[in-house]
């Protein structure tokens, strides 16, 4: 017992002697100094280590579309056999594509407004191109005037009666508002 007793003895011996602190015996508060160390060496540690986070990009505003230029004509087409006489009119967009719609049918032969006519005909202001048809035979006819809508991504069809046996002057109304496929600089072409 005494062989074992011995050794035993001898570690418990050095350990006693042991001049490093056991972490329950360390100091619980930290000099000035202490505390400035550990904060240089860890920002020292921090600058030095490999980032271990996923680079991020930086934010950018989304694009906005682009602006396309498209141009605005008119056509007609006489109707075949009406009577009285009839026009069917269509309004050709020219973009990136070409489309037309189809604008109706109007009374009479029509007649494309330049600036001067639309001034005294009172068209709305901003109007890109517009017609005027008129029958005589009846007194009646329309005027259409296309615009630029709310945004660059519509277009507005008015329209206004004429009547000559009309007691007041009709007024332009809204006849449709066509979407167009991108945001659009609008004008007449020529």
């Amino acid at each position: 017992m005494k062989r074992f007793l011995l050794p035993l003895l001898s570690v418990a011996l050095l350990a006693a002697c042991n001049p490093t602190t056991q972490p329950a015996e360390q100091p619980t508060t930290a000099t000035p100094a202490q505390t400035a160390d550990a904060d240089t060496a860890a920002a020292d540690a921090t600058a030095t280590a490999p980032s271990t986070q996923t680079p991020t990009a930086p934010a950018t505003a989304p694009e906005a579309p682009a602006v396309d230029d498209v141009r605005l004509s008119l056509r007609f087409k006489p109707v075949a056999g009406a009577q009285p006489a009839r026009t069917q009119a269509f309004l050709k967009l020219q973009g990136k594509e070409t489309k037309e719609v189809d604008l109706g049918t109007f009374p009479g032969k029509p007649d494309v407004i330049d600036a001067a006519k639309a001034k005294r005909a009172g068209y709305p202001a901003g109007w890109i191109t517009g017609f005027r048809t008129y029958d005589g035979a009846s007194g009646t006819g329309a005027d259409v005037a296309i615009l630029p809508g709310a945004d660059a991504t519509h277009l507005r069809i008015m329209q206004r009666r004429i009547d000559e046996a009309a007691t007041e002057t009709y007024t332009f109304q809204v006849a449709r508002e066509l979407s167009l496929d991108s945001p659009s600089n609008l004008s007449a072409a020529k």
